[in-house]
């Protein structure tokens, strides 16, 4: 009756007559009713003067076969009788209980439809060939909606033995809301499948599907937005140098929310602060051309109309919108305290802040990701003697030199160019490029392996997007703006000339390279240490990156960089 009424669909009191039936210790109850659908082909077939008195609409049969159990109400729907239940069903229904019985190793995927937990595609749907196993499926970052599944020989024989036609069949089922068996079955089989979906649903979850929780809990968003500001308010001392106590650190990401591209290819940002009119004009207070003093920018203004106040600074920044634009055309907006990235320490919990959505991580979730980091860090390391500078680094004031410093020691080097802080059609290609016989480097560098790493990774996938789109399209014109910046700027060009420049992405290999240092007061290696290394933000944003790069772009390699 909840669902009529919510619909605005009249309801037939004679209608809710449901019969039940007993069969062992389940009981079944049937809900049908029927609806006025098309006219009949016949209807336009017949002349007018043989179909008078007749009646040619059709009816249609909807139903809803509810199975109640000891501690389960199981349904089945026939028809577009969906409706009907769609507001009480549990909606991850078959993946939890796909979850209590998959076999990451011998269970195959034949098509999947995924959502993003962060970067670029909100949805993904994608079909596969034979025997692409789960393992392979199961990507972090990837969050399953529904999984079209060939169940192994095995788990088909333990649980559905009575569904089988012929020895090691592999039983073919769809798992998202709901759970579908993809077998044509009697009454008597379906009484056999209710219970076996009984037991199943008392076997412990294997964790593989939901390794991380999207907290959605006002109370508790509440109360990990307050650590939030608090971080922030704290930051504040260590920004403006009064402080130097190393609890006042603050290591985050900061990008817009939702147009990630768009935050990262502008040419400017306008900060704009709140006012009385809610005009632009009036709450126009700078507009700042490095993405990287965004941050200190907006904090130091907060600071100079508010001192010390901590309720009217976190007031001001809520209030301040950063506006991205190409030219005069504006590519993305959205709120200042919307665009961080950050882990934080929640209840004894490791909890992600990341595009604007706080999930709690699972102990599984965090081992894969160490494990996962150092199988990636030692498989695809760069070969040595490529990156061969050191980065010089303060053992005392824990701090590294300039970026740019570092990627202009390659600067002038034979088989060099250095890219840093040339953008053309809003990306930066890459900081450094070497040059091999076969190969083209695109060296991506930022130090410290923390949550900074994120920025790289949405470098690299940005310029890899858009290396492709440019080699495909043979777009001289975007190859021709990256050498004519360097001419400008003086850096080498290795003696190539723009032609030159433009066939080497044409004839050779690109390999992309991310590059990192050590921040920890010893120079150790984070393939030998990822657990002191233990920003889940950086391992998470490693492994997705490795994971997008392999399927969708080109090579990726990982290199550790000395510190001197």
């Amino acid at each position: 009756m909840r669902s009529y009424q919510k619909r605005n669909r009249p309801l037939d009191q004679s209608q809710l007559r449901i019969p039940s039936v007993q069969k062992n210790e389940f009981t079944y109850y049937l809900y049908q009713y029927r609806v006025a659908d098309k006219d009949s082909d016949w209807s336009t077939f017949l002349p007018n003067e043989l179909k008078e008195g007749a009646e040619f609409q059709q009816t249609k049969v909807n139903l809803v076969l509810f199975m109640e159990t000891e501690h389960e109400l199981f349904a089945i729907v026939g028809g577009s009788a969906y409706w009907l239940i769609a507001n009480f069903i549990d909606h991850l229904y078959g993946l939890l209980t796909y979850d209590k019985i998959i076999s990451l190793e011998e269970d195959e995927a034949t098509s999947t439809k995924s959502r993003g937990m962060t970067g670029q595609r909100a949805g993904l749907s994608e079909q596969y060939r034979d025997n692409y196993r789960m393992i392979n499926y199961l990507q972090f970052g990837k969050i399953p909606k529904e999984l079209h599944i060939r169940l192994s020989s095995t788990t088909s024989d333990e649980y559905f033995s009575f569904l089988l036609a012929k020895t090691a069949e592999k039983l073919q089922i769809v798992a998202g809301a709901g759970f579908k068996i993809n077998k044509e079955v009697d009454f008597e089989k379906l009484h056999q499948i209710v219970g076996e979906l009984s037991t199943i649903m008392t076997l412990a979850p294997k964790d593989y599907l939901s390794s991380y929780i999207h907290i959605r809990d006002r109370l508790v968003l509440e109360e990990l937005n307050g650590l939030l500001r608090e971080k922030i308010y704290n930051n504040i001392p260590y920004l403006l140098r009064t402080s130097i106590d190393p609890r006042d650190i603050f290591e985050f990401d900061f990008c817009n929310p939702n147009k990630i591209e768009a935050f990262y290819e502008a040419d400017h940002y306008d900060l704009v602060e709140k006012t009385e009119t809610g005009k632009k004009k009036d709450g126009h207070f700078a507009t700042v051309y490095d993405k990287a003093e965004l941050y200190r920018k907006v904090i130091e203004r907060a600071y100079e109309l508010n001192g010390n106040n901590e309720g009217k600074i976190i007031a001001y920044l809520y209030g301040v919108n950063i506006q991205c634009y190409v030219g005069n055309k504006q590519t993305a907006s959205s709120g200042f305290m919307f665009h961080f990235n950050a882990e934080f320490s929640w209840r004894g919990d490791a909890v992600f802040l990341v595009d604007g959505k706080w999930y709690l991580l699972k102990d599984t979730f965090v081992e894969s990701l160490m494990a996962q980091t150092e199988r990636i860090m030692k498989s695809s390391r760069l070969t040595s003697g490529i990156l061969s500078e050191s980065w010089t680094f303060d053992t005392v004031k824990m701090k590294f030199s300039k970026e740019g410093s570092y990627n202009m020691l390659y600067d002038n080097m034979p088989g060099y160019i250095v890219c840093d802080t040339v953008i053309i059609d809003g990306v930066e290609l890459c900081d450094i490029l070497h040059i091999t016989a076969n190969e083209v480097y695109l060296i991506h560098v930022k130090h410290s392996f923390t949550s900074r790493v994120r920025e790289l990774t949405n470098q690299i996938l940005i310029s890899a997007r858009r290396l492709s789109q440019a080699i495909s399209a043979k777009q001289r014109t975007f190859f021709n703006g990256i050498y004519d910046a360097l001419v400008t700027k003086g850096r080498s060009v290795d003696n190539l000339t723009s032609e030159e420049f433009y066939n080497l992405f044409l004839a050779k290999k690109p390999i992309y390279v991310f590059a990192t240092a050590s921040q920890l007061a010893v120079d150790l290696a984070i393939q030998d240490n990822v657990a002191l290394y233990d920003s889940n933000i950086a391992r998470f944003s490693l492994v997705t990156c490795s994971a997008e790069m392999q399927t969708s772009f080109y090579e990726l390699k990982t290199f550790q960089i000395t510190r001197a």
